[in-house]
């Protein structure tokens, strides 16, 4: 014979049970909740990383796709150009007249390494091995480039003068 409290205790199970399988539902739902926002956390943060290769360090100068730096200290250009590696850039290379404007204007009326280079009787060439298409002027007739107020001259290398690197940006 069932009693009013045996009744009640199966109802109660009964319930019990219910409120236990929508507990399991809710906790899927929150799990679900919680992975989603965790995915675009992530996407957020790689997008956020892309953009962030995308701009210039904190001491770099962005010029389209192209980031500078204009050192404040002084080094031949050989020393220079060591600096410009362990950054992960070169002596700078100029390839546009509005590259050349944007380094004029910031190199102001300092000397400033980049990086072209000869051997005595061979063509100049950038730091990364190409030749140099001559279309700026390079006076002088030393083996290593710096830019100054008037243009582009040569050196033989070994004062010491400030220097500009460059990478890309991305």
């Amino acid at each position: 014979m069932i009693t009013p409290e045996l009744r009640e205790s199966r109802h109660g199970n009964r319930i019990c049970r219910q409120i236990h399988k929508l507990k399991k539902g809710w906790m899927l739902h929150l799990c679900m909740y919680l992975s989603l926002i965790l995915a675009i956390a992530i996407v957020a943060t790689k997008h956020s990383k892309c953009s962030r290769t995308m701009a210039c360090e904190d001491e770099w100068i962005g010029l389209r796709k192209k980031c500078f730096y204009f050192s404040s200290d002084t080094k031949n250009w050989t020393a220079s150009k060591r600096f410009c590696s362990s950054q992960g850039s070169e002596l700078a290379h100029i390839d546009t007249r509005e590259d050349m404007d944007f380094l004029r204007k910031h190199a102001g009326t300092s000397m400033h390494w980049i990086g072209l280079n000869r051997k005595q009787g061979e063509s100049w060439k950038w730091t990364n091995g190409t030749i140099f298409n001559p279309w700026f002027e390079i006076s002088g007739n030393g083996s290593f480039a710096f830019l100054n107020a008037d243009g582009v001259r040569s050196s033989r290398g070994f004062i010491d003068i400030k220097w500009i690197c460059s990478k890309p940006k991305f």
